[in-house]
């Protein structure tokens, strides 16, 4: 069965996209979409578009075409200056939260919970109901396969980055200021926030399919500052992560 990779941007897979093997090429809404082999892996390659809605979209209508194994996103983000990943360096999700979806009210900001309605219910209504607001976990045993397969990768150029998982968040309005970065870090204890992961792990949650989610990071969340960002490094990073698991899958390593 197929693994499904997505990317935001185009730039983000650039590198993955020319592994591929007797790749089919299409072009949905504007953006391409490959079907092919990597490392003898069946793989489907999707661009998204950046965003939860365009992120859902492409991904709803991927599972529409076929349910795969396992669904990696990767891409860039912007790390949280107290979680100590450079740039550079490399996080993983060990779960995905939204990180605006919820009330501001007089004494701070609060989750979905305070509004009482679910994003997702699973099973049974009832005591037995699975009951989802802000935040997905992650397949544990999937996360730490992963993490151990990169730390011992070869493959890292000689400034090999730093891995660390842990929780990201994913929100509409980026963090342009420390302060408010900061303020995220704390309120959820995450290493660095997207625009498009929680619409992943919130639709492979309703569908019971494993995902994993891999960042290089390009800035840290700060004052903004472009002059102090490398979105190239970062992209590369988190597309030799992945060429490396699907490399690892291929020898039966990373199921």
């Amino acid at each position: 069965m197929t693994v499904l990779l997505l990317t935001a941007t185009a730039a983000e897979q650039a590198e993955v996209a020319k592994r591929m093997d007797d790749c089919i090429l299409q072009r949905r809404h504007g953006r391409d979409w490959r079907h092919g082999n990597l490392f003898g892996v069946p793989t489907r390659l999707v661009e998204t578009g950046i965003g939860l809605v365009n992120t859902a979209q492409a991904l709803t209508t991927a599972l529409s075409i076929e349910a795969p194994e396992l669904v990696i996103q990767f891409g860039v983000a912007g790390a949280y200056s107290t979680c100590g990943l450079d740039v550079g360096d490399v996080g993983i999700a060990d779960r995905e939260i939204y990180g605006d979806l919820g009330v501001r009210t007089a004494t701070g900001w609060q989750g979905a919970e305070i509004i009482g309605i679910p994003t997702v219910r699973l099973g049974p209504t009832g005591a037995h109901e699975a009951q989802y607001y802000n935040e997905f976990t992650a397949d544990r045993d999937l996360v730490r396969l992963a993490l151990a397969i990169l730390d011992r990768d070869e493959s890292w150029p000689a400034d090999r980055p730093s891995l660390k998982a842990g929780p990201f968040i994913t929100v509409q309005e980026c963090s342009g200021t420390k302060a408010l970065g900061d303020e995220r870090a704390r309120r959820f204890n995450a290493i660095c926030e997207n625009m498009e992961g929680a619409a992943v792990a919130h639709l492979c949650v309703m569908e019971r399919l494993p995902f994993l989610e891999i960042r290089g990071i390009s800035n840290l969340v700060e004052d903004r500052d472009r002059d102090r960002w490398d979105l190239k490094k970062a992209s590369a990073r988190a597309q030799n992560a992945v060429t490396a698991l699907l490399e690892a899958r291929c020898a039966g390593e990373f199921q």
